[in-house]
């Protein structure tokens, strides 16, 4: 391990508050002033310590997780394991795509975009030539760096990092970082739909009845957190709650009490299932300490959610569920290398992924209604293998107002290989 990730690793270590210096770590790790600045720095940029004005360099608490929708140079480096030898400066600047230099010096110029990282090795002229048109350099392999690349990106404030993996390692894992983040901006939650609590309105413990009334008529709405005098949520009231007491009733009488709460950075995709089986028109948003921000509906939840997909594959669900075909009454899919389990068979969880989109083809061709998978059970009757090409015929067979069951058959050559019943709710 090198230096500048020996001194990253002893920061990560202290307590939080504790001050540092350049000075001390020096002296404690043994190294030059120079290398010592360097890794505070880069330390800074990746939020474990924090210089103030009067009290010097400290070491921090992690701060609240960002979605990212692009990556910056300095997470580059933490995901290549990278030590950043120079441009320190722009290590808080995203990137926008990245290249591998592993052509001449007038070929690459096409790939060399504003804003863009170039992973290369030991090739001093490409390193300089992606430096001047704005490309952070990441050299895979460990090799050494001139003095002369190093200056230039001191000069730009344009980051040059250096990793002992091979090109093909790290560009695998910089572009599953890209797509997780992808992954991470397509989905929805709560703090992107909910009603603030000056729109939605909300009681107090004082509150009575009649106030419940007056707010039922100015915002429409049935069910409202209530709050203490701290603002924190303690209940809530519907038109249940009230019925057949008197207006001067205090709602902390009538109220519910412990209700089910939610947080902003919490998916719809739980939401909506919660809300649906335990029938929630409204569910109370609030702070770590349950203080109320405001409410998420189920109907906005469902409308959010309707149209998630963004039509790229991302996640191993999409790539599956990709090569899933129709013919008039039956499905069909070949199994692939990546569907099988260890022993060589159809994987488990391919099979239910598979049924369960089924499933909501179905009922959505039928029904315009919010569908949950409630429950699915399969049974493989005989070894399904790579290269199997399988047939599906599903059947309602129980339709009802608020769900369904259906029974699936699957085939291999006229023979069946598995079963499997699905039950739902809808809304």
């Amino acid at each position: 391990m090198s230096k500048h990730l020996d001194i990253l690793n002893y920061l990560e270590n202290l307590p939080i508050g504790r001050k540092v210096s350049v000075r001390s770590i020096s002296n404690r790790l043994k190294v030059s002033d120079g290398t010592a600045y360097r890794a505070i720095k880069e330390a800074e940029n990746r939020g474990l310590v924090e210089t103030k004005p009067r009290s010097g360099t400290v070491r921090i608490g992690a701060k609240p997780k960002q979605s990212l929708n692009k990556l910056t140079y300095a997470e580059i480096a933490r995901i290549s394991d990278s030590e950043v030898l120079a441009g320190h400066s722009g290590l808080g600047h995203e990137f926008s795509k990245f290249s591998i230099g592993a052509m001449t010096r007038k070929n690459i110029m096409k790939y060399l975009v504003k804003g863009g990282l170039l992973i290369v090795g030991d090739r001093k002229n490409i390193q300089l030539l992606a430096l001047e048109n704005n490309n952070a350099i990441l050299v895979t392999g460990g090799f050494q760096v001139s003095e002369e690349v190093i200056n230039t990106s001191n000069q730009l404030g344009i980051p040059v990092m250096v990793t002992s993996f091979d090109t093909f390692t790290v560009a695998t894992k910089i572009n599953k970082a890209l797509s997780n983040a992808r992954i991470k901006t397509n989905v929805k939650t709560v703090d992107q739909i909910y009603h603030f609590k000056s729109d939605y309105g909300f009681l107090q413990l004082t509150d009575t009845i009649k106030d419940y009334i007056n707010l039922v008529k100015k915002h429409n709405y049935l069910r409202f957190p209530v709050i203490n005098d701290k603002g924190i949520v303690v209940g809530v009231v519907s038109m249940r709650d009230i019925t057949g007491k008197k207006g001067t009733t205090v709602v902390e009488k009538v109220m519910t009490k412990n209700p089910v709460l939610t947080k902003p950075d919490v998916s719809l995709a739980p939401i909506s299932q919660q809300m649906i089986f335990e029938d929630y028109d409204m569910l109370p948003v609030v702070s770590d300490d349950n203080t109320l921000l405001g409410v998420v509906t189920r109907r906005k939840v469902m409308e959010s959610i309707q149209d998630d997909k963004q039509g790229q594959l991302y996640t191993y669900s999409e790539q599956i569920l990709s090569n899933l075909k129709t013919d008039g009454n039956f499905y069909s899919f070949m199994v692939e290398p990546v569907m099988i389990d260890v022993s060589g068979n159809l994987s488990h969880g391919v099979l239910v992924e598979i049924i369960k989109e089924i499933t909501l083809r179905l009922l959505k061709e039928k029904k315009s209604r919010n569908i949950i998978i409630e429950q699915v059970m399969v049974y493989f009757l005989q070894a399904v293998q790579v290269e199997d090409n399988l047939k599906i015929y599903p059947r309602i067979i129980a339709e009802g107002r608020r769900g369904s069951t259906l029974d699936f058959e699957i085939q291999l050559q006229n023979r069946i290989v598995a079963k499997a019943v699905v039950s739902t709710k809808m809304n």
